[in-house]
């Protein structure tokens, strides 16, 4: 697959991308970027919305890595920076099968010592088995008013999540 931007669709849904709390917008190889989304089936017109998140399989919290692109389609959650394995050279990249899901839902944490506000969105599958996990972090100042960034970072997770349920509603 050719350069994941050639799509204008996709280049223009990528364009409005906001940066929210500690999510920033990470360096993507995006001839990788459309490698992965070919070995996983998918094609950039199957997408339906896009976020900068962080990504787990892990049942622990703390272990959310860094920011990464998140691409939500019909079938399911694909992640991705647009990276290869160091020894094989494959495309890097992880998904969530809305198929292995049994529910959804958001999750939220404060860790006030330190002034992180997190909001999630978790995938369990058959006996509560963590399918995967996004999140959104808000960090905090000590002195100030913080609402705009803490309600900005729950309103991203509160977006995808309607998209997400919208999809698996149908």
């Amino acid at each position: 697959m050719p350069n994941a931007l050639a799509d204008p669709e996709f280049r223009a849904m990528y364009s409005r991308l906001k940066p929210v709390g500690r999510e920033q917008p990470q360096s993507v190889d995006w001839n990788a970027y459309g490698d992965a989304l070919r070995v996983a089936g998918l094609t950039t017109r199957g997408i339906r919305s896009m976020t900068w998140a962080r990504f787990s399989e892990a049942p622990l919290g703390a272990l959310t890595e860094g920011t990464s692109l998140i691409g939500v389609f019909s079938d399911g959650i694909f992640e991705c920076l647009g990276r290869k394995r160091l020894m094989s050279r494959e495309p890097k990249y992880r998904l969530i099968d809305f198929g292995e899901v049994k529910t959804i839902g958001a999750v939220e944490h404060a860790i006030e010592e330190r002034r992180i506000f997190t909001f999630g969105i978790e995938f369990t599958g058959y006996g509560g088995v963590l399918v995967g996990r996004l999140e959104w972090h808000a960090q905090t100042q000590r002195l100030g008013d913080n609402r705009p960034t803490i309600l900005a970072t729950e309103r991203e997770r509160d977006r995808v999540l309607g998209v997400i349920r919208d999809i698996v509603a149908r």
